[in-house]
């Protein structure tokens, strides 16, 4: 059941205060029809539903909370029921053909939704590198924080194969062993991180192992995959390292 609650604003910055919309509220609350209604009186307000910064701080307020817990899943509800209006007649999907396949498969990884994850990487598998402002390290982090082990694994698994890394055509496919190798580990680089980040302790177990060094995973800005847990306070994936630490020593 969804909540019967939601704060709809909070304080940003000095005196400003940011509102949640009718439309965030109404996809919080799985209630399509009136999702549908507010985008035939506005299309823009698609823009308001699908925008990742909208999306980040709504997870702070609603999705985090623990009396919010099928915030993620109506979500999910409202996109899947939004893609099956949007299909043609010739076959084709004008949500998806107009660039927000992002959005979808952040939607349904946030949810943990396995089967819909997997009917949108199905339509295109190059959607799992994300569209739009929605790239690969943020839908790795929405299956991550949805604490669906499966989903993460389904996405992780199409990010490091080979028909993603040969998306750029024929110049890409025929680069040497060695390139794929460095794709592949820019990949599961992302995805520690992401783990980290969503808090998915089983993954990041999977993946790291009993890795001799896990200070060489590191994000753009050098940070480490602790300093990426500490930022989001990810305690329980902070011990994991002291354990690895521990382990060696």
């Amino acid at each position: 059941m969804p909540p019967t609650y939601f704060p709809l604003r909070w304080e940003s910055t000095g005196d400003q205060w940011w509102y949640a919309s009718p439309i965030d509220w109404a996809a919080a609350n799985g209630h399509y029809e009136l999702v549908r209604e507010l985008l035939h009186l506005d299309t823009n307000l698609l823009i308001k539903l699908t925008s990742l910064r909208r999306i980040r701080r709504l997870e702070i307020v609603w999705d985090d909370e623990a009396q919010f817990n099928d915030v993620g899943k109506c979500r999910s509800l409202v996109a899947q029921k939004l893609l099956l209006d949007c299909e043609t007649d010739r076959g084709h999907n004008s949500l998806i053909r107009a660039g927000y396949g992002g959005w979808l498969l952040y939607t349904a990884a946030s949810a943990g939704d396995v089967g819909f994850v997997r009917e949108l990487l199905e339509r295109d598998p190059i959607l799992v590198f994300g569209e739009g402002e929605y790239g690969v390290s943020d839908i790795l982090y929405a299956a991550a924080r949805s604490k669906n082990s499966e989903v993460f694994r389904v996405l992780l698994d199409f990010a490091v194969s080979r028909k993603g890394f040969c998306v750029g055509g024929g110049e890409i496919e025929r680069r040497k062993e060695e390139n794929f190798s460095v794709f592949r580990w820019e990949m599961m680089n992302r995805a520690v991180h992401a783990a980290a980040r969503g808090g998915n302790v089983e993954i990041l177990r999977e993946i790291l192992g009993d890795s001799a060094d896990v200070l060489v995973y590191r994000d753009a800005q050098g940070s480490t995959v602790l300093h990426t847990a500490s930022g989001r306070g990810q305690v329980e994936v902070r011990l994991i390292f002291y354990e690895i630490h521990f382990h060696q020593f």
